[in-house]
């Protein structure tokens, strides 16, 4: 079913079918139906109002003349202030008045200086204590207060006790004795030359006349301070501060001097049983070796005192025995075995 059309009803509006057959029929009919072109609808174009002619502006009316100012009075001299100060300017004095701007200009540099030199005193008075802005007696008086049962001021100067010394002076060395088989005599340090026998013997011998002192053996110990080392390779000998070393055997002075941690050395090459054998002394006082490298010695000469250079803790000789000049072996067992006797 379709609805007919309205007369007064707007030609773009849709036509409603109640059913969907006539919708399918109105939509064949429209197909069919040839298309008219529709001229395209032209709305005048509504005509401009001409515009209102513009009132000429009436002319301003002509500003009233101002009333001419009344002169001023003129004004009365002021009266001249009579001077009281010393500083008076008068009217004879034209260089007092050239010296006004300078005053004002004296007293503005006056209250600065006066407030600078306020500020530095409230500083210093807030960072110094409390004592160090008194005098001397009030210093010391805080510091140090004076006790009433006592006689004496505090700020009196103790006299030092007197020290009292020895016979020796520095430059002196106590003389050190060593203890000499007998008949042979002592022998000191200060008495031992250069090239002198101080032990007697065979070609094998001890370095020091008679028995001495031993502190540390040869092989493991334990360290005796930090830089000391804990495999012992030689043995120490302790018979006092300059004590004469004497040669193990006779030889050719291979090392003398500073030596690595032996300090003062004296390195000695001998030939024992047709086989290379090497002694070593070590931490000698320095500079009491006489000898230089390619030294001949004999056996018992005199090869420098015991000291305590290098790495050590104490006034000793470290003396050790290399078979074929390197290898460390135990220099008591050694030296006993060749002099048939016991160190």
């Amino acid at each position: 079913m379709t609805t007919p059309h309205d007369a007064d009803q707007h030609p773009g509006t849709p036509v409603v079918h109640l059913t969907r057959r006539a919708a399918l029929q109105a939509e064949r009919e429209a197909a069919a139906a040839p298309v008219t072109p529709q001229e395209p609808r032209t709305t005048p174009a509504p005509a401009k109002a001409p515009r209102a002619a513009v009132p000429a502006k009436a002319p301003k009316a002509a500003k009233a003349a101002r009333p001419a100012k009344a002169p001023r009075a003129p004004k009365a001299p002021k009266t001249p202030k009579t001077p009281t100060g010393p500083k008076a300017i008068s009217p004879a004095n034209p260089a007092a008045r050239t010296s006004a701007p300078a005053t004002r200009t004296q007293r503005t540099s006056r209250l600065t200086v006066v407030s600078a030199i306020a500020a530095v005193v409230l500083f210093a008075s807030s960072a110094m204590p409390a004592h160090a802005s008194a005098n001397t007696s009030m210093a010391t008086s805080t510091i140090a207060p004076t006790v009433r049962t006592q006689d004496y001021a505090v700020t009196q100067a103790v006299a030092s006790a007197s020290t009292s010394r020895d016979g020796f002076t520095v430059n002196e060395a106590k003389q050190v004795v060593v203890a000499a088989p007998k008949g042979t005599g002592a022998l000191t340090a200060g008495a031992v030359n250069s090239g002198a026998e101080v032990t007697i013997g065979g070609e094998v011998r001890s370095p020091f006349p008679g028995p001495v002192r031993m502190s540390s053996g040869f092989g493991w110990r334990s360290a005796p301070c930090g830089a000391c080392s804990s495999l012992h390779q030689g043995l120490d000998f302790n018979p006092g501060m300059g004590a004469p070393i004497g040669a193990v055997a006779a030889g050719t002075v291979r090392v003398s001097g500073t030596y690595f941690s032996y300090g003062q050395t004296v390195i000695v090459d001998h030939v024992v049983d047709g086989r290379k054998v090497s002694t070593l002394y070590g931490h000698m006082i320095p500079g009491s070796s006489p000898l230089r490298v390619g030294d001949k010695v004999d056996a018992g000469q005199f090869l420098g005192s015991v000291g305590s250079s290098g790495v050590s803790t104490g006034a000793h000789l470290h003396l050790e025995v290399l078979m074929d000049g390197t290898l460390p072996i135990d220099p008591r067992a050694w030296i006993e075995s060749h002099t048939g006797r016991a160190l």
